[in-house]
């Protein structure tokens, strides 16, 4: 009988899906705070592909957005489809696209127009984001994204951090690595539980 009780027991718990947060903040100054990117608004720029697909970046941009919304309530929020829709041969479409591919963690030094696109969208803040690892590594899937927050006023970074998750779906086994959707949405929440704790 223990025999049954410890094989059902063990059947209950290997079905089970893992994926663990591991988000963490890189940096945050102390003028940015959650009240404070509420009231100001925020943009999000487009994922940019470092690393997986470009399949994998729209996804992102989906969740990003959905989980913005849901944890920042009342907030001004332009989404990487809305920021889109400027042509990518004027003035406001080269802002955009010199914002999703500036590389550099530390200064937005080189990206001219950031103030001008902030009065232009309404809102202050913008999220860069990028896919850094996006593949199978010791058994598991792992998905990290970086994030930088800049202020279009201030022309300054005021946060970076990752988002950051890695899982397994255990069927028996051996372990099976959990899909991506499933370890990106827990990277994305982890991403922007990380900058709502500021």
């Amino acid at each position: 009988m223990l025999l049954v009780v410890a094989s059902l027991l063990t059947l209950v718990t290997s079905c089970s899906k893992t994926i663990n947060n591991l988000s963490s903040t890189g940096y945050s100054d102390h003028k940015i705070s959650s009240g404070k990117l509420t009231g100001a608004g925020l943009a999000l720029l487009p994922v940019r592909v470092n690393a997986g697909k470009k399949s994998e970046a729209k996804f992102i941009d989906a969740v990003l957005e959905k989980e913005f919304a849901k944890r920042f309530p009342g907030i001004k929020l332009i989404g990487p489809v809305q920021l889109a829709r400027y042509k990518k041969n004027s003035v406001e479409g080269k802002w955009v696209a010199a914002m999703v591919q500036h590389s550099s963690p530390h200064t937005i030094r080189g990206v001219d127009g950031i103030r001008a696109i902030s009065r232009k969208t309404g809102v202050r803040y913008f999220l860069q984001t990028d896919i850094r690892i996006s593949d199978v590594e010791g058994g598991a899937e792992h998905v990290r994204i970086f994030g930088r927050l800049w202020d279009g006023k201030d022309k300054e970074i005021v946060w970076t951090g990752y988002g950051e998750a890695r899982g397994y779906v255990y069927l028996f086994f051996p372990a099976i690595p959990a899909p991506f959707e499933k370890d990106a949405a827990v990277a994305v929440k982890g991403l922007v539980r990380e900058l709502s704790a500021r």
